[in-house]
């Protein structure tokens, strides 16, 4: 068990972090940049998603003005199987989300926020946030950089509501990696 346990949690350590805060530990010659961390959590939070038809090709949809995700499409379709588009998504055309497998907003409104993420509700829309270090917002995911550290909060009343399913199993070992901390 303990050795298919450590890869997991290794894999799930550079990508993953669903039930609560995940910290990666910043040193100055091993730790990657904040944007690449970020890739590598958004990539791998798409992994553990299932929609309820699996696309050909991911919709990466941005709203906004991101600071930390790289406007390079090869880079979060590295770990994935299926190739990935990127579009921009107006911070108001709630009515854009139609053509969108992933909404990732940054650097917008309150409103705008809002408006983005109560249509996307009961869509299979895959949300995260950036910059969001309490999860105020009702996306999915919320992504928080501070002091070089990137940490990935959960909505879990979010993803309940969401038609994009989370892996059951990767929200319990992440509970227990975090209790254990």
């Amino acid at each position: 068990m303990r050795r298919f346990l450590a890869p997991f949690l290794s894999l799930l350590f550079a990508g993953l972090a669903i039930a609560g805060v995940l910290r990666t530990e910043s040193s100055d010659a091993a730790a990657p940049e904040p944007a690449a961390q970020v890739s590598r959590m958004v990539s791998g939070i798409i992994g553990y998603a299932r929609w309820p038809q699996t696309p050909e090709s991911y919709r990466f949809c941005v709203a906004g003005k991101p600071v930390y995700l790289s406007g390079n499409a090869g880079e979060l379709a590295a770990a994935l199987d299926v190739p990935l588009t990127l579009q921009s998504v107006g911070g108001g055309d709630a009515g854009a989300l139609s053509g969108c497998d992933v909404l990732y907003l940054a650097g917008l409104s309150a409103a705008q926020r809002a408006a983005l993420l109560a249509a996307a509700i009961g869509r299979p829309v895959l949300t995260l946030v950036e910059n969001d270090p309490l999860c105020a917002d009702p996306a999915m995911f919320c992504l928080s950089v501070k002091a070089g550290e990137v940490g990935l909060l959960v909505n879990v009343d979010a993803i309940s509501r969401s038609a994009v399913r989370v892996n059951p199993k990767v929200l319990q070992l992440v509970r227990r990696r975090q209790e254990a901390q």
